[in-house]
């Protein structure tokens, strides 16, 4: 029997659903930012996001995992980056827990032989797993943009593929790359810690107007999402700037890199994620 997503059901239900995670969100942990190791969070972030992969993770567990950890840097100042690592692993496994599907949860036993390797027993890893428990009264399961993300879609590309808008450059499909570019500025998103102090819903939506302007689709932001996210342009405009300018640093470095690899004097362009406009508007 096919799953059916909770935005697709009854209106009312799926209203008392989206209330609920708001509520959710205004009871989140605040984040901080005053983590001594802020240095070494992108890496972190990065190797969690290569496990999740290796593993068929959801987008779901990885956002959860990067929570836990976000939170747990705030209030531990006495961990070394040695340790850093280790709390990561447990809050990628205890979030996979959380949110993966049972038959797609990854086994202590086999995580630890091919993640860990010998830097901790197996008994050390789950007495770990414990003590992060334990830090967040076991309320973990918790709303992350990705929540939030679908949902937003759900009302985003039909009012596309409505639109005349749905042909871009006479070429691009916008429901198909919108759902594309939304999914890069989420990964975006949990790269750069100052994104962490945003509330999910907020990111969310950040992240699909930031999409609408690189496809260069009017308007920008419509009054259907507006009225659905609860979020003006003015709420997020300030947002939108800065994962576009992340957007550019990433592009120029997958492009540097590229070239580098290739030796290439001039750089090329990514096929997969490329601004179809340079204009930042409303």
């Amino acid at each position: 029997m096919a799953e059916t997503n909770w935005w697709d059901g009854d209106k009312d239900l799926v209203a008392d659903i989206y209330s609920s995670l708001k509520k959710e969100e205004g009871k989140l942990v605040i984040y901080k930012g005053t983590s001594p190791h802020l240095h070494i969070r992108r890496y972190l972030v990065d190797w969690l996001a290569v496990q999740a992969e290796c593993f068929n993770m959801t987008s779901h567990t990885i956002h959860l995992a990067v929570f836990l950890l976000d939170r747990i840097m705030d209030r531990d100042n006495s961990s070394n980056e040695a340790h850093l690592h280790i709390v990561a692993m447990a809050c990628l496994l205890i979030a996979t827990k959380f949110e993966d599907k049972e038959d797609m949860v990854i086994k202590l036993g086999r995580f630890v032989r091919r993640v860990i390797n010998g830097i901790i027993s197996q008994e050390e890893f789950l007495m770990l797993e414990l003590e992060v428990l334990e830090m967040f009264q076991w309320r973990v399961s918790v709303p992350t943009a990705v929540h939030f993300i679908d949902y937003f879609l759900s009302i985003a590309v039909p009012d596309l593929e409505k639109s005349k808008g749905s042909v871009i450059n006479g070429k691009y499909n916008a429901p198909v790359y919108i759902r594309k570019y939304t999914k890069y500025f989420l990964d975006i998103s949990l790269q750069n810690h100052s994104f962490s102090f945003m509330k999910p819903s907020l990111l969310a939506a950040s992240c699909i107007a930031s999409s609408r302007v690189c496809l260069n689709l009017t308007p920008t932001w419509t009054r259907v999402l507006q009225e659905t996210t609860s979020y003006s342009w003015e709420d997020i405009s300030s947002y939108i700037d800065v994962m576009l300018k992340a957007h550019e640093a990433d592009e120029m470095a997958q492009l540097k890199e590229a070239s580098q690899a290739h030796g290439m004097d001039t750089l090329g362009q990514r096929e997969d994620i490329k601004p179809f406009v340079d204009v930042r508007r409303s």
